[in-house]
């Protein structure tokens, strides 16, 4: 049975869900997984998350004609499709940035009840773009108002003519609150897959995507992968750009040890000598030699971020680690996007992992912090850290981690000064001069001050000098503050001797924290 499977080259379909940020895309994902997943049990002690999750649909009377094909060949009477299952997920994007075929066909998810968005716009044309077939489930057909029909026609005006409005693109109505029309919905993508004709060729040298990556102390790296043809297993030596490296371990999206992987699964691999990068295509190799050469010869140069020599912006170092690559992409994508123009962010270095003693060293050394993302940091690095004072942040969020990132470089940034203007005084009276200090007195023009405020001498329009009022008098007493109209007695200290009719304009400084 297995020897069928593999001559036929059945390729089972990759789906990637997308629409608006409120519409029920991960809502719409949580009761496919629930109804249509089979959880194994741990196996080796590995439940890492990888990226992608398999559905099994197994044999009913509503056979598609796939199964039914299926059947007459012998194979099992079960279709599995294959979803992306962090909605918008970020490898996805870099994925189709560097020209990696990963998704064969896209859901657009879009409210029975809200309709079309700027996101959903966003989303169509993003799917246009990858060049897949576009299936639309209209979600939230339980609630009041929801009108699939009104949808359809504001569907109609972006491009997107459903079968009803004379197109093509097939369309369902879902509620993933209530799990209604979730088989009808897998249904439909087994039906576009049929008519897309997907299918691979099993007996090619295996090739596919990495859609996610991660370093563990103890197992080392592991990287999650799907296959676009060939069949992986067991003992193959894979290459990308930047990694290669042995398979030891081949596991299936529930965690299952298993020895094949067939074009469109999703697996978890062990047997990288380092984590690839998301998005990058692998490819199987006769040996080691062999996937090291394409390393030297195709590895991109990483980009310097060199500082011109006559940058005098402070900078605030740091290291960010994280669990997966495609969460370091996503941070390092929101961090670019801080403004730098009065303070430099330098991110030292992005690395996966957990938090090491060799990160708390190199961070000394730049005088920096440490950032990481759903990392661990042992007990014996927390207290190196705490000796070497090295700052050791861990988020769940990256906006947290960005918004921290901020705090740090406004803490860096000096802080500004802000000028703020409070009075104008006309001389009227000069008293006496004693020391460095003069005694004076004056009409108040306009506004109020107090005592210990600065002052800017004007003498025919002209500024001729600077100073401090040290105190203030009415009728020989203290007063806290002079205001408009009053005539006061002060006791000056300044660069110049006052004159009969010079004007003081009497402000403060204020220390502000300093804005990106």
């Amino acid at each position: 049975m297995t020897n069928e499977k593999e001559n036929k080259g059945i390729k089972q379909p990759v789906v990637v869900v997308m629409g608006h940020v409120d519409h029920g895309k991960s809502s719409l994902l949580e009761a496919i997984r629930e109804d249509f997943v089979i959880t194994a049990k741990e196996s080796g002690g590995i439940t890492q998350h990888i990226g992608a999750y398999e559905v099994i649909i197994p044999s009913q009377k509503e056979l598609s004609s796939r199964d039914s094909q299926q059947a007459s060949e012998g194979l099992p009477l079960e279709a599995k499709i294959t979803f992306i299952d962090t909605p918008g997920h970020e490898a996805f994007s870099a994925m189709r940035q560097r020209g990696a075929k990963v998704a064969d066909i896209a859901i657009l998810v879009v409210d029975a009840v809200e309709g079309v968005k700027d996101q959903t716009k966003e989303a169509i044309k993003f799917i246009k773009t990858a060049g897949i077939p576009m299936l639309v489930a209209f979600n939230k057909i339980d609630k009041p108002g929801a009108d699939a029909e009104k949808v359809k026609q504001q569907l109609s005006q972006v491009d997107v003519l459903t079968e009803s409005w004379g197109g093509k693109v097939l369309s369902v109505k879902v509620s993933a609150k209530m799990k209604q029309g979730i088989k009808e919905l897998l249904e439909t993508v087994l039906l576009i897959a049929e008519m897309e004709e997907l299918k691979s060729d099993v007996k090619s040298v295996a090739q596919g995507t990495v859609i996610e990556s991660s370093l563990d102390a103890k197992k080392g790296a592991m990287a999650s992968l799907i296959l676009e043809k060939g069949i992986l297993k067991k003992g193959d030596v894979l290459g990308t750009n930047t990694a290669f490296g042995k398979i030891k371990r081949v596991l299936s999206s529930q965690g299952e040890e298993i020895e094949k992987v067939f074009p469109g699964m999703p697996c978890l691999i062990l047997g990288f000598e380092n984590p690839p990068i998301v998005g990058e295509v692998y490819t199987v190799y006769e040996t080691i030699e062999k996937a090291k050469e394409r390393l030297v010869v195709e590895k991109p140069t990483q980009e310097k971020k060199e500082v011109k020599e006559d940058d005098e912006r402070k900078f605030f170092n740091v290291i960010v680690k994280a669990d997966v690559h495609g969460s370091l992409e996503a941070i390092e994508h929101i961090l670019k996007a801080i403004p730098t123009d009065k303070v430099g962010l330098k991110v030292v270095r992005y690395d996966v992992g957990n938090i090491t003693a060799t990160d708390v060293k190199e961070a000394e050394s730049m005088n920096g912090a440490i950032f990481g993302f759903r990392v661990k940091t042992d007990e014996a690095t927390k207290f190196l850290a705490q000796q070497k004072r090295v700052k050791i942040r861990i988020f769940e969020v990256i906006y947290e981690m960005v918004q921290e990132a901020r705090q740090e470089m406004l803490t860096v940034l000096a802080p500004e000064t802000k000028r703020i203007d409070l009075s104008q005084l006309k001389i009227i009276a000069y008293f006496k001069k004693a020391k460095d200090t003069q005694i004076i007195g004056g009409k108040v023009l306009e506004g109020e001050f107090t005592k210990n405020t600065m002052v800017e001498v004007f003498r025919n329009d002209e500024m001729v000098g600077k100073g401090r009022i040290k105190s203030l008098e009415r009728e020989k007493k203290e007063v806290g503050k002079a205001v408009k109209g009053q005539e006061v007695g002060m006791m000056f200290t300044g660069d110049i001797k006052i004159e009969i009719d010079d004007i003081l304009k009497i402000y403060r400084e204020e220390k502000q924290k300093g804005t990106l």
